[in-house]
């Protein structure tokens, strides 16, 4: 008898957590890290570029909080 894989593979409330509270992680780190790497005076650095590299800092760090905060409210 074949099983299909969404059978299979069952994701608990705790995996789920883990899952999420690692993405959340991850997001988090890539924004600090955009964030912090931004050299406004670098030759080549044009002022759109600086802006769009710190919203998509901004973006990340609230879609890691997000996650976060879904695992803390257990959604």
């Amino acid at each position: 008898m074949q099983q299909s894989w969404c059978s299979v593979v069952r994701l608990d409330e705790q995996n789920k957590s883990i899952g999420l509270w690692i993405l959340g992680s991850i997001c988090i780190f890539f924004g600090a890290l955009f964030a912090g790497s931004v050299e406004p005076d670098v030759l080549g650095a044009t002022p759109q570029g600086v802006i769009i590299t710190y919203i998509i800092a901004f973006v990340l760090i609230l879609v890691g909080g997000m996650f976060w905060i879904a695992v803390a409210t257990g959604e």
